[in-house]
């Protein structure tokens, strides 16, 4: 049986800030979201593959209001460690942030990771992340704040860590994560706004892929949760309704082109295809999901692939299902949102 070490839940793509990095686009006018049921039955697929940690994320799953809520429920009831990624939008006082987190804290939730960067300041202040991690604290839920930076970024680990101590707060575990140039950073982060590392860097097996599936907003069952994963179809290996995501799980692991990555790595996929063609790719990137991304969004590098036996589904199959994925998302629906859980 084939292990799920970490699941991601993208349980909706909807969310209040409008972040010019983000990689899967989220905004105000997202629609769609998984149900209840939905989560659910992905959830007990993941737990019969022996996962730990489940991390419903977004979008901002704090829109779904009480349905977040039961999913987190269910998690807890399988043993599932319940993580949180969140903007923190919801806090921008005290007295909210634990109205909020407390049905949360009382269904089980164990993990709070909340987003920070210049994008998000535009949105939501640092005092939003103040409370919402002292909240956390408070009821027992381990925090850790998350910052998307780049080499010009005025938001990092040292600003934030300023900010909770002026303010009188608990410092939390956090860490840096670089941008990379997918969604909407692909327009605002030129080369000269990256911190690119010599490719060799990222030789090897890729930790991610296969180990930590995402199910997204729209129904697709991708590979990894690398931020540009809703707009690849290469690595979409399943969409529930049509598959269940113990099925996607199983596809992944006959998929050549998944096992290449997760087995051998992406650096050594660039240099297949450069070995076999005419197709260069750069020699500096920002991490290995970055060059993933370029390679897994070059239509020539596709189609050598291809030739190779590598992607096991047609061209017609991956256009038909970017295009379901652009046009697929679902509709909240009223009835999901107050599902029983069995």
């Amino acid at each position: 049986m084939n292990e799920i070490a970490v699941l991601t839940l993208q349980v909706t793509n909807k969310c209040p800030l409008k972040c010019a990095h983000c990689g899967p686009e989220s905004g105000p006018d997202q629609r769609g979201s998984l149900s209840v049921a939905e989560a659910v039955s992905c959830m007990e697929d993941a737990r019969a593959r022996d996962c730990r940690v489940v991390n419903f994320s977004g979008g901002e799953p704090f829109v779904l209001g009480a349905a977040l809520t039961e999913m987190v429920a269910f998690a807890s009831s399988r043993s599932l460690v319940s993580r949180i990624t969140t903007g923190a939008y919801w806090s921008p006082n005290a007295d909210g942030a634990a109205r909020r987190l407390e049905p949360l804290a009382k269904a089980g939730l164990k993990q709070l990771f909340i987003s920070r960067s210049d994008g998000h300041n535009e949105f939501a202040p640092i005092q939003n992340a103040i409370n919402a991690a002292q909240a956390a604290r408070e009821f027992g839920i381990n925090v850790c704040i998350v910052v998307n930076t780049s080499p010009d970024s005025e938001t990092t680990c040292r600003s934030i860590r300023e900010a909770f101590d002026d303010a009188g707060a608990i410092i939390p575990l956090m860490f840096e994560s670089a941008i990379i140039p997918f969604g909407r950073a692909s327009e605002r982060w030129p080369a000269s706004r990256l911190e690119l590392s010599p490719v060799e860097q990222f030789a090897g097996p890729c930790p991610s892929l296969t180990l930590h599936p995402t199910v997204h907003s729209d129904g697709n069952i991708a590979g990894c949760a690398v931020v540009f994963g809703r707009q690849c179809a290469p690595l979409f290996f399943g969409r529930i309704g049509e598959q269940s995501l113990a099925e996607a799980v199983d596809i992944m692991s006959g998929d050549p082109l998944a096992q290449w990555i997760h087995k051998i790595g992406v650096v050594e996929l660039k240099h297949l295809i450069e070995n076999n063609s005419a197709i260069r790719f750069s020699d500096r990137y920002v991490n290995i999901c970055h060059l993933c991304g370029d390679i897994l969004h070059n239509a020539a590098a596709l189609e050598l692939l291809e030739s190779m036996g590598f992607l096991t589904r047609t061209a017609q199959d991956r256009k038909a299902q970017e295009k379901t994925q652009r046009n697929g998302e679902r509709l909240i629906r009223p009835e999901t949102l107050t599902a029983g859980i069995a």
